[in-house]
């Protein structure tokens, strides 16, 4: 039974590495508690996603809700994909002999709150009073700002409303009251991101513009790691003196865009001393619908994610979505002549580190779970972080090549190829998973940066929503990027790109719909059409002038017989083809 207060995780079996993980002893059932106290839970909701984070780092699950299930996807559709998700982190910090780890899973090791003194060597560093009503989760969206009034964003308001009443008792003027209280507060001081419209590095709410620059909403909050009970409750560990800025944000568009959410964790290390061989990790529990048929698997080395195991499931029915985190940008590291991102900038001679493992958990045999809290749980996490078992610290073996991995399940579900889940011995159930980054240092003083897209997608059956998920953070992982690098006018309604460009086809092969996404860099007149292997024109999908900006269009191949098709994007002098398989 999962409630907002514990989850129980039955762990029937210890499988012992030795020459193959062959022993198995029995390992206990454990309970999960979940911290509370002086914690603020808020909504994300203004896409297609419904969504709650919390100032102890909890993203994902629903504070309010009897179920605690959080990522309603469709919004407003009382569908859930997710569970709980968090950022941990672990690392060698001050000579100890064990690694010191913190952040959140189902319980939190952070309190809200900035770090106010940086410790030395000799002294610890100190944190602010954590029941401050500024240290409160802000909330806040372009549309609704000190300008307008309750009644000319009425019809905005009255739809939040709609969705947050379900679990909060708040009013349409309370919620609207927020906004303009959160905009006229908001703590740039702090470290919160805004638009500098006036160039006077300063915020003048009159002025500026709060949130991610570009973005339509954003949420943002401090916390630290200086309260030992928590962090003790989490990893067994002691403080660090970590302090910790996240920025939740997203946008009111239609597309890849409309089914993402962008993260980002930004550490400072207050603590006074290096940190040493440290891995940042984005950790999740994904329920998708019915919790007890998901299947995991990681694409790309940099997107893990969920999909159903079988059809029906119980909740989404055959129309089931698939869902995941992607790094869109890691830890950097020195790496002169390369170019990294960081803080929403191109830093000059630094490089950001890839994921460096994948590793995902179920409830018994092989894959079981680290400790989710008490003694030992940062050596175990430490050791899923750099890809290796959580107890026996011995490697995992691919079973396709019998060769030892650091990314589990990264096969293609699609093609049925490689280590996918459901083989092997496999069954769809519960599952969680561990997307990891290092290692890398951080001096006293030091600040890193992990930013991830939390993904959604659905068309079709299970698989094809594995095919547009992946297509989806293709794309969002270059609208990050040409964001950051100054290549995108984000505010602009719709991103404009670098250059002409035409995806493949998602599904593909298809039956009987797909879509075809296609990009123009200025104004142009477009024509896509569709021709059969004999070179003959089938259909016309486009054939007019189009802005600049990213565009989708969907074919229907319900009258065509099955086979090889070409389709053709001729926009100004720039002509691009592709095929695409149409089976029946």
């Amino acid at each position: 039974m999962r409630t907002n207060v514990h989850r129980l995780l039955t762990l029937s079996l210890l499988v012992v590495c030795t020459a193959g993980f062959r022993h198995i002893v029995a390992q206990p059932m454990r309970r999960i508690e979940k911290i509370m106290t002086n914690d603020q839970y808020r909504p994300f909701l203004i896409n297609n996603v419904f969504n709650y984070y919390a100032n102890n780092g909890s993203g994902s699950f629903n504070g309010f809700s009897s179920k605690g299930e959080g990522f309603e996807f469709p919004k407003g559709s009382n569908k859930h994909m997710f569970y709980e998700d968090g950022v941990i982190w672990a690392g060698y910090h001050k000579g100890r002999a064990i690694p010191t780890g913190g952040g959140s899973t189902y319980g939190h090791g952070l309190q809200p709150g900035r770090i106010t003194i940086s410790g030395t060597l000799t002294a610890p560093p100190v944190a602010d009073d954590p029941t401050l009503a500024r240290y409160r989760v802000y909330r806040v969206r372009r549309d609704v700002n000190p300008k307008t009034t309750l009644y000319s964003v009425a019809a905005i308001i009255d739809t939040e409303h709609s969705l947050i009443s379900r679990y909060e008792s708040a009013t349409a003027r309370q919620i609207y009251d927020q906004y303009i209280q959160d905009w006229n507060e908001w703590p740039a001081s702090d470290g919160a991101p805004f638009t500098d419209v006036d160039s006077n590095g300063a915020y003048d709410p009159a002025i500026d513009i709060p949130g991610h620059p570009g973005s339509d909403q954003t949420l943002w909050y401090v916390a630290n790691d200086l309260d030992s009970a928590r962090t003790k409750h989490v990893m067994g560990s002691p403080p660090i003196g970590l302090e910790m800025q996240r920025t939740v944000w997203g946008y009111n568009r239609s597309g890849a865009l409309g089914n993402a959410i962008f993260i980002s964790t930004l550490l400072v290390n207050r603590s006074g001393a290096p940190i040493d061989s440290m891995f940042l990790a984005q950790w999740a529990d994904p329920d998708l619908g019915n919790f007890m048929d998901d299947y995991v698997g990681c694409a790309g080395r940099a997107l893990g994610y969920v999909y159903n195991g079988k059809t029906p499931d119980t909740a989404y029915g055959i129309a089931v979505p698939a869902g995941g985190f992607f790094m869109l940008q890691g830890p950097i590291v020195a790496s002169p002549g390369d170019d990294a991102i960081f803080k929403n900038h191109v830093c000059h001679g630094f490089k950001n580190l890839n994921a460096s493992a994948f590793v995902f958990f179920m409830s018994e045999g092989l894959y079981y779970d680290p400790d989710y809290y008490g003694p030992g749980a940062s050596v175990q996490w430490y050791r899923v972080m750099n890809g290796f078992h959580c107890c026996t610290d011995g490697a995992f073996i691919d079973p396709t090549t019998n060769t030892p991995t650091k990314f589990l399940l990264s096969g293609d579900p699609v093609t049925s190829t490689g280590w996918i889940d459901g083989t092997y011995g496999l069954i769809p159930g519960d599952r969680r998973f561990c997307l990891a980054s290092g290692p890398f240092s951080m001096a006293a003083g030091d600040t890193q940066e992990l930013v991830v897209a939390h993904l959604a997608a659905l068309v079709g059956d299970r698989i094809s929503s594995i095919s547009l998920l992946r297509y989806n953070a293709g794309l969002v992982g270059q609208f990050f990027v040409r964001q950051a690098s100054g290549k995108v006018d984000v505010p602009s309604g719709h991103p404009r790109p670098a250059g002409f460009s035409l995806a493949q086809n998602y599904p593909n092969p298809f039956n009987p719909f797909t879509t075809i996404t296609y990009e123009l860099p200025e104004s142009s007149l477009v024509r896509m059409t569709i021709f059969d292997l004999l070179g003959r024109e089938v259909q016309t999908l486009v054939d007019e002038r189009k802005s600049a900006g990213s565009y989708e269009v969907k074919f229907d191949g319900a009258g065509l017989s099955s086979g090889v098709y070409f389709y053709r994007l001729t926009a100004n002098d720039y002509v691009s083809t592709k095929k695409f398989l149409l089976l029946r």
